[in-house]
């Protein structure tokens, strides 16, 4: 099964007629909101080339959906086999069925030629997202998980959290080391706080960029470098609709436009440029407008430096068989799994966001309470 295209009643003839082009189909079914609306056929169309003004077919190339699409009488239910959506197919001569729930919500779609030609590149899903963890990869369509568990997604927050508290701490020694030699003061915390003084605006933007520094570079002396590279170029594969073999897998690009790693680099950008900005005189008014327009001009370039460079390592190939793993578990369920619709909750599940910051916080809280009870031990 395909994800139907997104066209709308409200939509023009014009973009049905673009989604055609890129589809082995004569008719497209049309959505309200997620539910079937209608189908719009082609040989309903075609009839406009017999117009000849110019400015009538473009008044009917403008025109809405809405005016010609017709009600689906024909529709497949999830619980069909494709044997028996075939059948539905062949019987009506058609060369494309909508899926639709009981509630008439529109699941997908299935092409004939989908099911006349199974042994070439089956049906992937739209976006694939994922993570690195300690154990292996983890994949994910939004709806279904492949590969590392959420116990490794939890574990995977608390070496993040580690990381993060050891950060802070190496951070916090290296400037009290520097204020010994009269470097400005400035506290680990308040790194984030724009200064009107030049002065106090240069080390806040060296404490911050230090403390990425240290942070990227703990990241790349552990586990997680690998498997996230692995994790990428596995995803590149998939959307590519590549075959998922160490050889085509281990040539994809270690860096992805989708990758957390670009939103820690909009923030670096943003407030360095801020910073920087605000502790030029005459200019400081333009500090919100300059660190914007720069950060979004340059954020995906600066972030992808940083995966190439730090979140990401060249993966070995144990670290790719389980990119690959994930990837063949997260297609195999996505082939077989009954057509639903997603719900809410299960997309921000899916995205391992929440296994992972239970594990930031654990290890923060745990972190916490150590370095407390070691400063009462030592009455400082």
């Amino acid at each position: 099964m395909r994800d139907a295209p997104d066209l709308a009643p409200t939509d023009s003839v014009g973009r049905f007629l673009q989604r055609l082009r890129y589809l082995p189909a004569q008719s497209l079914p049309v959505l309200d909101r997620g539910y079937l609306a209608g189908m719009v056929h082609q040989e309903d169309i075609l009839r406009i080339l017999e117009t000849p003004s110019e400015e009538a077919r473009q008044t009917y190339i403008d025109s809405p959906l809405s005016e010609i699409m017709t009600a689906s009488a024909i529709t497949a239910s999830p619980e069909m086999s494709p044997n028996e959506v075939g059948a539905l197919l062949a019987k009506h001569r058609l060369s494309l069925i909508p899926v639709v729930d009981e509630e008439g919500y529109c699941l997908g779609m299935v092409l004939a030629h989908d099911l006349l030609a199974p042994d070439m590149p089956a049906p992937r899903p739209a976006v694939v997202g994922g993570m690195a963890t300690p154990f292996g990869v983890y994949l994910t369509d939004g709806s279904i998980q492949a590969g590392a568990s959420n116990l490794a997604l939890v574990v995977s927050g608390v070496t993040l959290g580690v990381m993060f508290k050891v950060t802070l701490w190496a951070t916090e020694a290296i400037l009290h080391a520097g204020y010994r030699y009269g470097l400005p003061h400035a506290v680990t915390a308040d790194i984030d706080v724009v200064s009107n003084s030049p002065k106090a605006g240069l080390m806040n933007i060296v404490a911050r960029l230090l403390s990425l520094l240290i942070l990227l570079t703990l990241m790349r002396l552990t586990r997680l470098a690998g498997f996230h590279a692995a994790e990428h170029q596995t995803v590149h594969a998939i959307e590519r609709t590549e075959r998922l073999t160490v050889s085509i897998v281990g040539r994809m690009p270690r860096a992805h436009p989708r990758c957390g790693t670009n939103i820690m680099a909009a923030g670096t950008l943003f407030f360095t440029l801020m910073q920087f900005t605000m502790s030029v005189p005459g200019v400081s008014e333009l500090a919100p407008v300059v660190a914007l327009i720069g950060t979004l001009a340059y954020w995906r370039r600066f972030g992808s430096i940083l995966q190439e460079v730090f979140t990401t390592r060249p993966a070995s190939e144990k670290e790719l068989l389980s990119g690959i793993k994930a990837g063949e578990e997260l297609l195999e369920k996505y082939r077989n799994a009954p057509p639903t619709r997603t719900r809410l909750w299960k997309r921000i599940w899916c995205m391992g966001m929440v296994q992972n910051l239970i594990g930031v916080s654990l290890a923060l809280t745990l972190m916490e309470l150590l370095e407390t009870a070691i400063r009462a031990r030592l009455h400082i």
